[in-house]
């Protein structure tokens, strides 16, 4: 097996870039809390991961990498009214929320390819004694 062809390994790089552009988009949302008329934006990956994923098929490792590698990674506009007069819609509190729960899956998902590398390797290692 080829270690790029690790189902789990895709798997978590895509996920890290997920987080990565929804941590960018995120932070835009808040530089621009004080422009007017600018709609806050979001990034979906999950929901279309998960569905390309169940609409699959016949579930081989390559067909499952290849269904994670051809997953868009998608910024939408957030289309909820504003409470505000200039017509700006971000929610500074969501916003602060969602960085950091962002944060913090970047963080773990970075924690699971290291140790999924950190196995890979004790295991190279017992087989060349």
């Amino acid at each position: 097996m080829k270690i790029v062809e690790s189902t789990n390994l895709n798997l978590l790089n895509k996920s890290l870039d997920g987080l990565w552009l929804r941590q960018e988009v995120t932070m835009e949302n808040i530089a621009n809390y004080s422009t007017p008329g600018y709609k806050s934006k979001f990034v979906d990956f999950e929901n279309l991961l998960k569905a390309n994923l169940s609409n699959s098929g016949k579930n081989t490792t390559s067909k499952i990498n290849e269904q994670i590698n051809s997953s868009n990674i998608l910024i939408q506009e957030n289309e909820n009214q504003s409470l505000r007069l200039d017509g700006n819609n971000v929610d500074l509190e969501k916003e602060n929320l969602q960085l950091a729960k962002t944060q913090l899956q970047y963080m773990y998902t970075v924690s699971e390819i290291n140790s999924y590398f950190s196995k890979l390797k004790s295991v190279i290692s017992e087989g060349k004694k």
